[in-house]
């Protein structure tokens, strides 16, 4: 499961480090030439100081360094945040004309040393060794040293102007392209004198920054908004402009006291470890509660930023975690703690008895089963990013079992990595290669053989296969008929518990619950919007300031403030590819068009590796013959996206290693004969699809019980294959989460599988391209098709699975179309 918190950020500080993890770059061999390929010099560019790193209104770290007239350079970075203190060093030797030939950097993650050689650059990491190709005009960088992003403009070509890609060696990782663009030039008053700064924008990865340098050419601000941080020079405090009076949202007026760890005791006894952030007021005031299982101190940050602002914040270690007391049960837990901590705020002196609950990932679960107990106090819930009940995500989607995020989490939560600041914790985890690591079977012996030990939770999530008394505790969305709360729900097309979002919504929305407030963006698991994900850039539409937003509906709910939000489209949807926000009052849009689109084999006749499926509006004829193919648990279809190229098939693994990532995938999957492909012919006009996506697969089996996995691909005029959704469907919870019921081999059911949402306008001359396998793996254990406990046994069998797609048993996805974007853009109202 992914997690949001503060720990996201400090490994982007860290700006270039957040492209990849230190052993991602460069896994195929590198290609070597006889010529030197020289560095942009260093030379002259004398400097020393220090830089100061800001997260909101805090600053949580510091930067010093000191650069010679020779090119040589050396720098220091400590971070100071949640009790620790995490200190990492660089030191740079260069020629004598300033090009860099050795540099060292000792890190949290480990110590490395790079060192130049012609067109190569040797790397020694953790004792391991590799080359890398280096670019011409190629800059050396470092998380230690923003000073050394002076280098940019020396190495950018301003009469050129535009985008430019500069090869960026970045230690300890490898070699990527950072896009740099001159965007202008402001004029500042700094101390007393009036300074003129160069300004660039550069996207390293999903993170956009805008860099300041002064007429010296020196670094003075490095703005990361999709972080709300900062990297900010000493002396040059005034470039630090105080936002605009804006009178929609509370403003940061409040002196802030912080009281830490107290002691809040529930209903049976056990105290939680609480910290408090108080606003220095002379009346009470409203209450946010976030409940984290993540370090109550890692969130620091957004107590103070909503105290400044106002409101008493409780930041509180759940059960069993770090401070708190108890037995630590996750997914089940959370809510009568919930009840009893709202309870509790609300009668405090510093609190008026209004009380909202904040925060993503587990703590918008926690969230969500507070609200299932119905504290009076409890106003309004703000769940970012929030996953449903236990059976619908995580550690089940509708019967598969979510193998390889469930063990991840496991390991998070129980190494504490989401309380380490430096990050090192999270990388070790990271680095692991899952693929090999999860084929061994029984699952339920994984924890020993991939944590080192056995799970309690682990084993208990795997022994309660079905939604019965154990799970009860975690669910909510079938007790949301009297929780009559207002809720901004918040997501992202590829967050990956983003199924939560829709079904939670939805599920309030079923009940007839008013405000209910829906944003989805082009964005992953995060409360934080970005432009750039997956190498596509969504533009600045794409830039909402969430947080903002977070705090106008608090302002609202809690505090009365008339700020038209209830004057405003509650569903605000973002458009990929058009990159135009969406707006209306329910979701899905009251304009959406539903549209079925066919299976179909163009040829009428079975096929054993149906890769020659078509996808149709038209409803198949009546002879049009099924596709079959065979399930080999030994042998499961993989998550192509996963794949390294070790683990490619040999007579494919060099096109692979050659092919453009979007090439990859049909390399893949075409290449295997347990997926079966149906494809759109080229679209003749642009599609906009925006909403719930589902399939109906007409299909048997010879087992008594299989998987079904339904994707959704946009295919660009390349070839290249960018997945959108996928359903999940394991055979025996077809009718209910609480029962389980076997299939009769050989007779045909229709299966209905969910493929969570998406927004996107697909170009005219793209196509749409669906694929039907039964498995999904490492993210998804296997289907052993036996009928059995598929994750505590071992022996399976192979099973032979055939899909219908004739008239009468037409198989077929379903669509969320637009009929007009243009036309869903004139809504009245604000808008982003």
């Amino acid at each position: 499961m992914h997690y949001r918190h503060l720990l996201v950020l400090c490994l982007c500080l860290g700006m270039f480090g957040s492209a990849f993890t230190p052993a991602a770059a460069q896994e195929e061999a590198s290609t070597r030439g006889a010529q030197e390929v020289l560095p942009t010099s260093m030379l002259g560019l004398q400097d020393s100081g220090r830089f100061f790193l800001y997260l909101n209104e805090e600053v949580i770290g510091n930067y010093t360094f000191d650069w010679q007239e020779s090119g040589a350079f050396e720098a220091s970075r400590t971070l100071e945040y949640a009790g620790q203190k995490v200190e990492s060093g660089l030191k740079i030797e260069v020629d004598d004309q300033g090009y860099w030939t050795r540099a060292r950097s000792q890190t949290a993650f480990g110590d490395a040393e790079f060192r130049r050689d012609g067109p190569l650059a040797h790397m020694n990491f953790r004792d391991k060794d590799r080359e890398l190709d280096l670019g011409p005009g190629h800059i050396l960088y470092a998380d230690e040293a923003p000073a050394l992003l002076a280098l940019i403009p020396q190495a950018y070509d301003l009469e050129v102007g535009g985008q430019q890609d500069l090869s960026t060696v970045v230690m300890p990782g490898g070699v990527i392209d950072v896009q740099v663009e001159f965007i202008g030039s402001s004029e500042r008053a700094v101390g007393n004198r009036d300074c003129v700064f160069q300004k660039f924008q550069i996207q390293v990865a999903t993170v956009a920054m805008e860099l300041w340098f002064d007429d010296q050419g020196r670094l003075c601000l490095c703005e990361i908004p999709s972080q709300q941080a900062r990297i900010l020079r000493e002396g040059f405090e005034a470039l630090l402009v105080e936002p605009e009076v804006d009178g929609t949202v509370s403003a940061p007026e409040f002196t802030v006291r912080r009281r830490a760890s107290m002691n809040v005791e529930m209903r049976d006894g056990i105290a939680l470890s609480t910290d408090l952030y108080l606003p220095e007021s002379d009346t009470p005031v409203p209450a946010i509660l976030i409940r984290t299982p993540y370090k109550k101190e890692m969130l620091e940050v957004e107590g103070r930023f909503y105290a400044r602002r106002g409101y008493a914040v409780a930041i509180q270690d759940v059960r069993g975690r770090f401070a708190s007391g108890g037995e630590w049960k996750p997914f089940i837990q959370e809510g009568p703690d919930g009840y009893d901590t709202v309870e509790w705020l609300a009668a405090q002196d510093f609190c008026n008895g209004r009380v909202g609950m904040l925060g993503g990932s587990y703590l918008g679960v926690a969230q969500w089963q507070a609200a299932r107990q119905r504290p009076p106090h409890l106003v309004t819930i703000v769940p970012n990013v929030s996953p449903p009940d236990p059976f619908y995500n995580i550690p089940y989607e509708y019967g598969t079992f979510f193998l390889l995020a469930s063990l991840w989490w496991a390991e998070i939560v129980d190494t504490d990595a989401t309380a380490d600041l430096s990050g090192a914790s999270f990388a070790a985890i990271g680095e692991k290669d899952y693929l090999e690591l999860l084929k061994t079977l029984p699952v339920i012996d994984l924890d020993k053989s991939v944590l080192g030990y056995e799970n309690a939770f682990w084993r208990q999530w795997i022994q309660h296969q079905t939604q019965d008394e154990y799970w009860d505790g975690g669910a909510f969305l079938e007790y949301l008929e009297e929780v009559r709360l207002p809720v901004f729900h918040q997501s992202g097309w590829f967050d990956g518990d983003g199924i939560g979002s829709k079904l939670n919504y939805l599920a309030m929305r079923r009940h007839g619950h008013p405000h209910q407030k829906l944003i989805l963006g082009p964005w992953g698991h995060t409360d934080k919007a970005t432009r750039f994900l997956g190498g596509e850039d969504f533009g600045e539409q794409a830039l909402v300031d969430l947080p903002r937003e977070y705090l106008r509906w608090f302002d609202y709910w809690l505090k009365g403030r008339e700020n038209g939000v209830l004057e405003e489209p509650l569903v605000h949807l973002f458009v990929m590819g058009s990159n135009e926000w969406l707006y209306g009052d329910q979701y899905p849009l009251a304009e959406t068009q539903f549209e079925t689109w066919y299976f179909d084999n163009v040829r009428n006749e079975g096929a054993s590796n149906g890769k020659g499926g078509i996808l149709s509006r038209q409803k198949p004829s009546q002879i049009s013959l099924p596709d079959i193919y065979r399930y080999d648990p030994g042998d499961p279809t993989p998550v192509p996206e996963m794949l390294k190229a070790k683990h490619v098939a040999e007579e494919i693994r060099q096109a692979w290693i050659d092919a453009e990532e979007e090439q990859r995938h049909a390399l893949v999957m075409d290449h295997r004969e347990d997926v079966l492909v149906y494809t759109s012919p080229p679209l003749q006009d642009d599609l906009t699809l925006a909403g719930p996506l589902s399939a109906v697969l007409y299909a048997s089996s010879s087992a008594v019980d299989t998987d079904w996995f339904v994707s959704l691909n946009r295919v660009d005029a390349e070839g290249g294959i960018h997945p959108l959704g996928i359903g999940k469907l394991r055979a025996r919870y077809r009718n209910s989460i609480h029962e389980t019921e076997l299939l009769e081999p050989g007779r045909v059911y229709a299966f209905t599988l969910d493929l969570w949402q998406i927004g996107i306008q697909l170009k005219a001359g793209e196509r749409l391209r669906v694929e039907v396998t039964s498995a999904y793996f490492p993210a998804f254990s296997r289907n052993l098709n036996t009928g059995g406990n598929n994750e505590m046994e071992t022996q399976f069998e192979t099973a032979s699975q055939v899909i219908y797609h004739d008239a009468a048993r037409p198989s077929h996805i379903i669509l969320p179309v637009i009929p007009s974007a243009k036309e869903t853009g004139k809504n009245t109202g604000r808008q982003f």
